[in-house]
């Protein structure tokens, strides 16, 4: 019954999951899109899968009494199908899905029975409902074995049907194989999950700002210096915009350091919003108690658009509001905006012109831009 192979598939089983898991975490730690990401996944426990069926075909041509490798290789499809669906969550993945369900009945012949069509519609049915309830699937070890063997038993008939070899004892067996292996790679699977959850925590509270919630000094420092060596090897020239709230410690003095703060977490959003707006993997920054700092690439001499992001941000915080019980509150930002030069020695370099920048506004009226030395008028 080669009951021999379904241990070495459950170590199988266990380092596609350690290793797609560091797959994952090295794309996104790079900031890579996330439909890229989920392609990638897909694409990589699609060639796994593609593999099991590579040895499927083998093991039938090895003779006729060769039946029970449904089973052995069975379990372990199944299991990582699941996997995948609970995993890559998205469109990218639910394609990838009904493609690997469609290769598994082909390689098999079920298609040229119809009795096997309906347990095709009903397991990828099944799957796309794991898939979109995963996260909450996986909070319970009951709940995601449930819905896997529910996902399973379409496809047990479909064997079943097309199977002559086996016994009952044989389905009974391997039954209780398949759930030992599911529960252990599912245990191991969800360890995998919360200790890259708590990483994430750490990650999170080591490089944003508690109060605003965007990154803070040691992410934007971290960034800033990646930046830079990016332009020194690519020449993609960014600008670093240096904003500073006007007038900060009057509306503390006057309104208390509550209504400081919501003006602080308002800011930072509304910058937040910007940035993304003008580049999705661009972050706003937290550098000061009421300072903030936007990194973004820019087309070399393309000034008009730097004037014309610096104006937005301008515009942007003129139009807050802070509603108080018995009155309104508005108040504006200073900004320094400078681009990467060739000739720095160093990040700090632009940090400092850009800062320059920032205090020249401040020093010159508030609410205003500078520019790489020049202020803008209005």
């Amino acid at each position: 019954m080669y009951y021999e192979f379904q241990f070495g598939n459950l170590f199988l089983i266990l380092g596609v999951i350690a290793l797609s898991k560091w797959l994952e975490d090295k794309l996104i730690s790079q900031h890579t899109r996330q439909w890229l990401v989920d392609t990638v996944l897909a694409s990589f426990l699609f060639a796994m899968l593609l593999f099991l069926h590579t040895e499927v075909v083998t093991f039938k041509n090895i003779g006729s009494g060769a039946y029970s490798f449904d089973w052995t290789f069975l379990n372990i499809q199944l299991i990582l199908y699941i996997f995948m669906a609970v995993t890559v969550r998205s469109s990218v993945g639910r394609g990838f899905l009904i493609g690997v369900g469609l290769l598994f009945y082909w390689e098999r012949g079920f298609f040229s029975y119809w009795y096997s069509w309906p347990t095709l519609i009903a397991a990828l049915a099944i799957a796309m409902v794991i898939s979109h309830f995963g996260e909450q699937l996986l909070k319970h070890v009951w709940q995601i074995y449930l819905s896997a063997v529910v996902m399973c038993i379409p496809v047990w008939i479909a064997v079943g049907t097309a199977t002559d070899g086996d016994q009952l004892g044989d389905w009974a067996v391997n039954f209780a194989i398949f759930s030992g292996q599911f529960i252990l790679v599912n245990a191991f699977n969800v360890r995998l999950r919360r200790d890259y959850n708590r990483e994430l925590m750490l990650t999170k509270q080591a490089n944003f700002d508690d109060l605003t919630g965007i990154k803070n000094f040691r992410a934007f420092n971290n960034d800033l210096s990646q930046q830079y060596d990016e332009f020194k090897e690519t020449q993609n020239q960014f600008i670093l915009v240096m904003m500073d709230i006007d007038h900060f410690k009057a509306i503390n003095d006057t309104y208390g350091h509550l209504v400081g703060n919501s003006v602080l977490k308002q800011t930072a959003t509304a910058l937040n919003e910007l940035a993304k707006e003008a580049d999705p993997d661009a972050y706003a920054y937290r550098v000061g108690g009421e300072e903030f700092g936007i990194l973004l690439p820019v087309k070399p001499g393309d000034e008009l658009w730097t004037r014309r992001l610096c104006q937005q941000i301008q515009t942007k915080i003129r139009q807050q509001r802070l509603m108080l019980p018995k009155t309104t509150i508005n108040w504006t930002i200073s900004i320094g905006c400078d681009y990467s030069s060739l000739k720095d020695e160093g990040c700090l370099e632009i940090y400092r012109r850009a800062d320059k920048n920032l205090y020249h506004s401040k020093e010159n009226g508030r609410d205003a831009i500078t520019i790489q030395g020049t202020m803008m008028e209005g």
